[in-house]
């Protein structure tokens, strides 16, 4: 719990399962502490969301180094607490940003749940996966946390990346790659820029998954050919 360790440029950083209190301590206190204070609960969305949250989990992947992260986990955590949300309900694991362990954590808590952009936000019924919030909100927080927990149509950022996570545990790259025409159309308009593939190709080499990395590579090169 709460493993510091020093990155190339000699900053600290959290690796593994780590708490709110460590997080309001300095270094990381300069951030948390700002964007927790700062952020404006929209009162009305918090109190429809009260008594839907009751029973629920959130387990949170975020980098210390991820300012996507600095920005939105102590704004997450301050819509918990004005929604009465028990800490005990809440587990934050931070990842590392290092080529070999990108987007993981030492004991690997994220096996399983694709996370390849920080912070994700899953809200967790016991063990299944009821919605998540990818790196920033769609609308606000608290709309896309409502839209989750009532069953509406929402979809987080990076649906291209998630999409392709679902068919690589189902399929092997073999049979994909005599799928790649009818692949890449549907890719084309679920994927916002190179780098999201890019990054969810560079979490599956770091988890020791060359062949499926590379074929997510050659994928993103046909949908971004000369970038």
């Amino acid at each position: 719990m709460n493993k510091e360790v020093i990155d190339q440029n000699g900053h600290p950083n959290l690796l593994g399962r780590a708490t709110r209190d460590k997080l309001k301590t300095p270094p990381y206190g300069e951030w948390f502490n700002k964007n927790y204070d700062s952020y404006a609960v929209d009162s009305v969305l918090a109190d429809q969301l009260r008594p839907k949250l009751a029973g629920y989990r959130m387990l949170i992947f975020m980098g210390t180094w991820c300012g996507d992260s600095r920005r939105e986990v102590p704004r997450f955590l301050k819509l918990m607490d004005c929604c009465g949300v028990d800490p005990s309900a809440i587990e934050i694991v931070t990842v590392s940003n290092t080529d070999s362990l990108y987007k993981q954590s030492p004991a690997h808590e994220e096996r399983g749940y694709d996370i390849f952009r920080v912070p994700s936000i899953i809200i967790l019924d016991k063990r299944r996966e009821m919605g998540r919030i990818v790196e920033s909100p769609v609308a606000s927080l608290e709309k896309d946390l409502l839209a989750v927990l009532s069953g509406a149509p929402y979809a987080p950022h990076y649906q291209g990346g998630a999409f392709l996570a679902s068919l690589l545990r189902k399929e092997k790259t073999a049979t994909l790659q005599e799928q790649l025409p009818e692949l890449i159309e549907k890719l084309r308009p679920l994927v916002s820029s190179p780098g999201e593939l890019n990054s969810y190709a560079r979490t599956l080499a770091a988890s020791g998954q060359p062949q499926k990395a590379q074929f997510v590579k050659d994928l993103n090169a046909r949908l971004y050919p000369g970038q």
